[in-house]
């Protein structure tokens, strides 16, 4: 599951605003703020989009909760770091 708090933290961390950071994904940031707020979780498609822009592992931006969206993302974790 996304965990809102490890991506508003890593936001943070860079030093970007979520203006910015929705510019680069290329998404409103009433969609950020959404996603930090709780109120939607972004797709897992997002979720990559999102974990090389923050320049963090697709994982750290999601709990350790056994769920479908979890799995899929350890799934195109493991294929992204085959490719590098």
């Amino acid at each position: 599951m996304f965990d809102r708090h490890a991506f508003t933290a890593r936001r943070i961390t860079l030093g970007l605003s979520v203006e910015e950071l929705a510019d680069e994904m290329v998404v409103a940031p009433s969609t950020v703020y959404r996603w930090e707020s709780g109120e939607t979780t972004p797709s897992l498609r997002m979720l990559v989009l999102a974990s090389r822009h923050l320049c963090s592992p697709l994982l750290s931006l999601m709990t350790g909760e056994d769920t479908e969206q979890h799995r899929k993302a350890t799934a195109v974790d493991a294929l992204i770091r085959e490719g590098s």
